[in-house]
This record gives C-alpha cells, sequence and structure tokens, in this order.
C-alpha cells in the first residue's frame, strides 16, 4: 500500500507539507510508587504516541482557514493518519496556533501553523507483540545531510 504523503483528519485529506513532525512516546502509568526499599512499583497503562507538527506555507487562503478550523474544533477527538504511518489514529489537537503576517481588504497571509496532537488511547500496551518490521540486517544508519554512515 502507498503512504500518503498528506495529513488525513476524519477521512479529508489536507494537501499540506508537514514541514516538521515530531513524535514522542510517553509510558504512561496508572499508578506508581516506591515501596520502604526504595523499589519502584509500577501499573503501566501503555505508550502513547504523541505528536507535534509544523505546517508549511499554505497559499490557498481556503485550504487554510478549513485546516485551521478543523484543528482548533472544541471536539474530543479526530481520527488522524500522517504521512509516516498510515495507522490511523483516534487524537486530539491542541496548541493550535500561527503567525497572520499580512492583513489585507480581501483576506490574510499566515505562516508558521503548529499544533500538538496527543493520543487518546496507547499504541502499545503492555505484553503487545513486536509487529513484523521487516529485514534489518541489511540496514544503514545516516546523519541526513551526509556524513555518517553504518553500513
Amino acid at each position: 500500500m502507498a503512504r500518503n504523503k498528506y495529513i488525513v483528519i476524519d477521512g479529508t485529506t489536507y494537501p499540506v507539507a508537514i514541514i516538521e513532525l515530531k513524535r514522542k512516546a510517553d509510558i504512561l502509568d496508572k499508578t506508581a510508587y516506591r515501596s520502604e526499599d526504595g523499589e519502584l512499583h509500577r501499573e503501566v497503562i501503555g505508550t502513547f504516541y504523541n505528536y507535534s507538527l509544523k505546517i508549511g506555507v499554505i497559499n490557498n487562503e481556503a485550504l487554510y482557514n478549513k485546516l485551521f478550523w478543523v484543528l482548533s474544533q472544541p471536539v474530543a477527538s479526530h481520527k488522524v493518519k500522517f504521512p509516516h504511518d498510515n495507522e490511523e489514529y483516534e487524537a486530539y489537537f491542541s496548541s493550535v496556533q500561527d503567525d497572520i503576517v499580512l492583513i489585507t481588504e480581501t483576506g490574510f497571509k499566515a505562516k508558521g501553523l503548529t499544533c500538538n496532537c496527543t493520543g487518546m488511547r496507547p499504541r502499545i500496551k503492555p505484553g503487545a507483540k513486536m509487529p513484523d518490521f521487516g529485514d534489518i540486517s541489511s540496514g544503514s544508519t545516516s546523519v541526513i545531510g551526509g556524513g555518517v554512515s553504518n553500513g
């Protein structure tokens, strides 16, 4: 299956460039405490994937306004797909912000649209089996932009 190169929210594809997508894996506890001997005891809920994203310049004002409105809706959650992962993900958006840089009689220009996307439930639950990610024996590592390589 081909990957979608745009963000999909509630079934609608937004043809915008995501210029930065930061993923954070937060492992959350239901309870955690230290016993008298100092040992930490945890009841783990699971691993939540949370994102922060930055959208590139959008020259289509209608598209920009629709995306900003969807991201800032006061709803419990959205169904989201990110370009790197075609799996649908239930999450909510927060801290939606941009910079309005030009206001004219017919509209405005904005840039720097950013937001956070927080998972509604864990993507990985305790005891989950690791998916088959394919063959890693011929993999390589590199620094984007060149310089370091292994493989």
